[in-house]
């Protein structure tokens, strides 16, 4: 009788969420029909930022390492997507396939430096080589067109339709969240969790602490190149900003303002990082400074970001 007492109030729990879940994803197919094309197409950004971000939680909520670089590897995955499209005139699927695998191999040479070293220096080191990719972008004019960057990069017709961008992104970006919530509900996600817990005593039992440290820093990497290569396609350029560390600023923002111990604490906080900064731009011109105002006094008064805050609510409530 507890076993079956047990088996019903797990699915209580579950219930609820499946209904949300459902909700969740009819109303983002219905999205298109719901809001007009300058919405949509913010949407589309966000989607492709949310995954950036969900990349980079991997290594920063899950393992534990403050990377200041991500926007390295995810202009990485931009750059091959538009070298390949614009000056080898292969076809889309090729280009985008081979995005995420320049970023994993650059990552892995990046991350088999940077993870021999901890805390601030290690972010320091992916600051470092971010801007060394940058640099390269930035300098390579016969390749990446330097300063001016790529633009008019020729995509398939299907593209020029919002709404099709639209699905084609909703589609691959859910596919991607959807493996890395899987790799962080694994084994191996649980020794990623412990090694950011307390690496030493991993170690002590006999687990290879910089190995699994280099395989997340190469998966992340991966992730990126992904969304690095849906906005080439999407915008239809790259340009050296992609690899800029601002851009890895907004990334890491993103993640502690949702919350990075939570799953979805980088997908919510795409949406109010967005959302504030085109609501506030539309009122003001010093609106990075209210955003910083707005930024700093969430990220105080919400320690856990958004989603961890009103868990707390919840759980309280409950």
């Amino acid at each position: 009788m507890e076993e079956i007492k047990d088996k019903l109030e797990l699915l209580r729990g579950r219930i609820p969420r499946a209904i949300l879940f459902a909700i969740f994803c009819a109303f983002m197919i219905a999205l298109p029909a719901l809001i007009g094309k300058s919405w949509l197409n913010i949407t589309v950004e966000m989607l492709i930022m949310a995954l950036a971000a969900c990349s980079l939680n991997l290594m920063l909520g899950y393992t534990g390492m403050v990377s200041f670089g991500p926007a390295g590897l995810y202009a990485v995955g931009a750059y091959t997507t538009g070298i390949l499209l614009a000056k080898l005139g292969t076809g889309i699927v090729p280009a985008m396939i081979a995005a995420p695998i320049m970023a994993a191999i650059v990552g892995w040479g990046v991350g088999w430096i940077c993870v021999r070293r901890t805390q601030v220096y290690f972010a320091l080191l992916t600051l470092a080589f971010a801007q060394i990719i940058w640099t390269i972008i930035f300098e390579w004019y016969p390749v990446t067109g330097g300063d001016d960057g790529l633009v008019s990069i020729p995509t398939p017709d299907f593209f020029f339709s919002i709404t099709n961008s639209y699905y084609f992104c909703l589609v691959l970006v859910a596919s991607c969240i959807y493996a890395i919530w899987r790799i962080v509900n694994s084994p191996f996600g649980g020794t990623l969790q412990a090694i950011r817990e307390n690496p030493g005593r991993v170690e002590f039992i006999g687990v290879n602490v910089k190995r699994y440290q280099l395989a997340a820093f190469v998966l992340s990497s991966l992730f990126l190149g992904v969304a690095g290569s849906l906005y080439c396609v999407f915008s239809g350029s790259a340009f050296p900003d992609y690899a800029h560390w601002t851009k890895s600023t907004d990334m890491l923002v993103i993640c502690l303002l949702g919350g990075i111990y939570n799953f979805s604490g980088p997908i919510v906080g795409t949406a109010v990082y967005t959302i504030l900064i085109k609501t506030i731009s539309k009122h003001t011109m010093q609106w990075n400074l209210i955003l910083g105002v707005i930024v700093v006094l969430l990220v105080l008064l919400m320690r856990n970001g958004v989603v961890g805050f009103l868990s707390q609510k919840l759980s309280r409530h409950r």
